[in-house]
């Protein structure tokens, strides 16, 4: 059980809070503006879990959430402090897994010509939620890369690019599985 005077600190009651280092910034700045459409997205990867029954594509989420709690450290984690070295950073290598399992979907799925109204199951639903989420998180880091010179994120920004695809593909794949089923 956490303590209620660990987990409420009211260090961020003047609108500030800290990065990982302890550097005190505004709760406004990019860096929690970025770091928080990240852990939303991995949030909403969360709620897609809870109602997915496929082991497979349960492993793939909860690796994703892996890969975005190591995007979210590198954004929390200033890189000329001496923190960075010991925290997991994003490889292109996890982009090439994304894009294996993009390959592997895909190969497995139709898509369309046209635009793709979401809502054709409750669960790509939420997987095209994900997927918007995705790509609001992936313009953030892209700031965070032009306007404060991280460019160690850019493999975070490619990570983020390819599973936008991913969940867009994920979404039709498991509505077309569930239309097959006969569930609407």
């Amino acid at each position: 059980m956490i303590e209620f005077e660990k987990v409420t600190t009211r260090g961020g009651d003047r609108g500030d809070s800290s990065l990982h280092n302890g550097e005190r910034r505004r709760k406004d700045d990019l860096l929690f503006e970025a770091m928080g459409d990240v852990d939303e997205l991995s949030s909403q990867l969360g709620v897609v879990k809870a109602e997915c029954e496929n082991k497979k594509l349960l492993t793939l989420l909860a690796d994703t959430q892996r890969c975005l709690l190591s995007i979210g450290a590198q954004i929390a984690t200033p890189k000329d402090d001496q923190l960075y070295s010991k925290i997991a950073v994003l490889t292109e290598s996890d982009v090439t897994n994304l894009e294996k399992a993009e390959a592997a979907y895909l190969e497995r799925t139709e898509i369309g010509s046209q635009f793709v109204l979401p809502g054709a199951s409750p669960l790509s639903a939420k997987l095209d939620v994900a997927r918007a989420i995705c790509r609001r998180a992936e313009r953030r880091i892209v700031t965070c890369i032009r306007d404060r010179g991280m460019i160690q994120l850019a493999p975070s920004q490619h990570y983020l690019n390819r599973l936008s695809d991913l969940l867009f593909i994920l979404a039709r794949h498991v509505s077309q599985k569930e239309l097959h089923r006969g569930r609407r």
